[in-house]
């Protein structure tokens, strides 16, 4: 009877102890494994640069085109609607969705110091939708953003050999023994 009474008197404590925390403000929901797993999901999600979670290959495409445009500062007038026209003519789309997704890509690079280190995130979510014509179409692309103030830079050359190599490890296949 004695162990009884104790086991009563140590459930009775844990819920007064329990109790005790959540009024001074403890979530017990940290306890629970299940809400844990569920709330490190959605940092994870949510935890990423919106650069690095584009799924769709247009809207990378769009954000490397205009991130070596950018490359060397501010894009003039005359480059956005040469991009803007590219993009129509590229993508096979209005022109405004083409001002949304320059607009966006913008607002996505205001942030980014060193786009060849980010080639491998960003394109990272939407690789596997890239065919090989959209590969080509994206280096000529980039190329031509390159080109639309003169010669193309240093930083821009390394913005574009980074996708080429990113695209090229794919088609790589191991040496056979």
């Amino acid at each position: 009877m004695h162990i009884i009474i104790g086991l009563i008197t140590a459930i009775a404590g844990l819920i007064w102890a329990l109790n005790s925390l959540q009024n001074a403000g403890v979530d017990l929901n940290a306890f629970n494994p299940f809400t844990w797993a569920r709330r490190r999901k959605w940092e994870k999600r949510l935890g990423v640069k919106p650069l690095h979670a584009l799924t769709e290959s247009m809207d990378a495409a769009a954000l490397l085109a205009v991130s070596v445009a950018k490359d060397e500062g501010d894009i003039t007038r005359d480059t956005k609607l040469e991009l803007l026209a590219l993009f129509e003519k590229e993508f096979g789309i209005k022109r405004s969705r083409a001002i949304e997704l320059f607009s966006a890509s913008t607002y996505l690079l205001q942030d980014v110091i060193n786009m060849p280190a980010e080639i491998r995130h960003v394109l990272k979510p939407s690789k596997e939708s890239f065919t090989e014509a959209h590969i080509e179409k994206l280096i000529s692309m980039m190329k031509f953003a390159a080109s639309t103030e003169g010669q193309p830079s240093e930083g821009q050359i390394k913005i574009i050999k980074a996708v080429e190599k990113e695209f090229r490890l794919d088609e790589e296949k191991p040496s056979q023994w």
